[in-house]
């Protein structure tokens, strides 16, 4: 964690992701026919240059990711990733279909990517509701490579961090680990911290 943000910047944050996760998997369970529990264990903001020897970068495994651009009063991405298993085993307690395929075909990999609409857009959506301020969002894409291939760009600039979420999917019986991840400015985390202290967050 970084020692620049205080605990009550972490408490802000933290809130402001179990809303969005409330949110998230009341939409998720209006939208499928299983059961899905979503937990937050873990929120953390390094810098992006540390991602590496982190446990989200999945020791430079092949992982499955779902990401939306952001611009505007912030910019930065905020993506869904998990290992290939666990992308696997999600899209199987949901739909029911086995997964034995190298490449996951176009019905698993538009399940994902609707998965990781909903839950980037239950995060963004409540930090869009405290801002008050105009966000242009890219529509979803599913990408797959490393987490260091995936965020390359964004790991050579001093000024980028990493909100790191550490979410547990309940499904079915089954779990799933995967991390949502939003990449963002300094500038970008301060404002929205800023903003929340404003509207009295």
């Amino acid at each position: 964690m970084l020692e620049e943000i205080p605990e009550y910047g972490m408490d802000i944050l933290r809130e402001l992701i179990n809303i969005g996760i409330g949110r998230t998997a009341g939409t998720l369970n209006e939208l499928t026919r299983a059961r899905i529990i979503l937990e937050v264990p873990v929120v953390e903001v390094i810098r992006m240059k540390e991602l590496g020897s982190h446990s989200a970068s999945f020791d430079g495994a092949l992982s499955s990711a779902v990401r939306i651009n952001f611009d505007g009063f912030i910019s930065g991405s905020t993506a869904l990733i998990f290992d290939k298993a666990g992308a696997a085993a999600l899209i199987y307690a949901i739909t029911g279909e086995e997964y034995d395929k190298h490449d996951m075909d176009v019905m698993m990999e538009e399940t994902l990517k609707e998965v990781g609409n909903i839950c980037i857009n239950g995060i963004m959506g409540s930090i869009g509701n405290i801002l008050q301020e105009r966000i242009n969002y890219t529509p979803p894409r599913y990408e797959e490579g490393t987490v260091h291939s995936l965020f390359q760009r964004n790991a050579i600039d001093e000024q980028m961090l990493a909100v790191i979420v550490n979410t547990r999917f309940l499904v079915s019986e089954i779990q799933v680990n995967g991390y949502i991840m939003m990449v963002l400015e300094i500038s970008s985390l301060e404002k929205i911290l800023t903003r929340t202290i404003e509207s009295g967050g």
